[in-house]
């Protein structure tokens, strides 16, 4: 396992430089990443469902699952560590826990109020993979593995038996397509077509790979690269719509907000002072 970045947000309040770490986006395939919130309410984000942010609860994203800390849902400023890390794909630790928090869905990831003991062990987890000593990130690794094990071994989980997720190739080829065809108005017709398989058939098997519809799922790619550009660019929001491909300004709004909890303005005043320096 290896720790590819971990942050400490104190009373986010959904806006200023620390926001950043909230907005919407995925990870890479292969990353994974843990939230736990130590105090605060509001709402996380994961795919198209709410969950209600509270003190000690705990969330784990998979790879290319959209996900986000929603700004104006902030009742109370949220303190959390975001920590994200890679399974090593040769490691049997590392696969076990793989298999465990990919099959179900992702109300299996959102873990009850973990015990107040544990925090300080994500506090002492967090300040070893932050030092600069590379002798102290094997530590780091190992205490996260453990946890994570603790976490997701449990009576949720109904079927334990270990194996490797092999992702689909069909599945990864049209996801390659949507990355390349975000600018375009690309139909899942097309993408069956593409693959060889008919539209019901890719649909059936994309949905038991990622949970929604390739529609769905394309869809959100382009909100993710549009809220990227809306923050780093003065694009107008009417010029970023059309860019991606959308109907008319209005459509991309209502979707924008659909996908984000934002309004893409209100997305742009909210992330637009990150820090330029982050990593995450």
């Amino acid at each position: 396992m290896r720790i590819k970045d971990a942050v400490y947000v104190y009373k986010f309040v959904g806006g200023g430089a620390s926001s950043w770490h909230g907005r919407y986006h995925i990870h890479e395939p292969g990353e994974y990443e843990v939230h736990l919130f130590l105090e605060g309410e509001g709402a996380f984000l994961l795919n198209r469902s709410r969950y209600l942010i509270e003190k000690n609860r705990l969330f784990l994203t998979r790879p290319r699952e959209f996900h986000a800390i929603l700004p104006d849902a902030v009742k109370r400023p949220i303190s959390y560590y975001a920590i994200l890390f890679e399974p090593d794909s040769e490691t049997a630790d590392d696969q076990t826990l793989v298999s465990l928090i990919q099959r179900g869905n992702p109300r299996n990831r959102v873990v009850a109020p973990i015990e107040s003991r544990e925090r300080f062990l994500i506090e002492e987890l967090y300040r070893l993979s932050r030092d600069t000593d590379q002798a102290r990130q094997k530590p780091a690794e190992y205490l996260l593995l453990s946890l994570l094990h603790r976490w997701f071994t449990d009576s949720r989980e109904t079927d334990k038996s270990p194996g490797r997720h092999e992702p689909n190739e069909h599945v990864e080829s049209s996801l390659r397509l949507m990355q390349q065809s975000l600018r375009q108005k690309l139909s899942v017709g097309d993408m069956a077509g593409n693959l060889g398989l008919s539209e019901e058939y890719f649909i059936r098997l994309f949905h038991k790979e990622l949970g929604m519809s390739p529609f769905q799922y394309f869809t959100r790619l382009k909100i993710e690269a549009a809220s990227s550009f809306l923050v780093d660019s003065n694009r107008t929001v009417g010029s970023v719509a059309d860019y991606f491909g959308f109907e008319n300004p209005f459509h991309f709004s209502r979707i924008f907000k659909k996908c984000t909890g934002l309004a893409p303005q209100e997305y742009r005043r909210t992330f637009s002072h990150h820090h330029k320096d982050d990593s995450h």
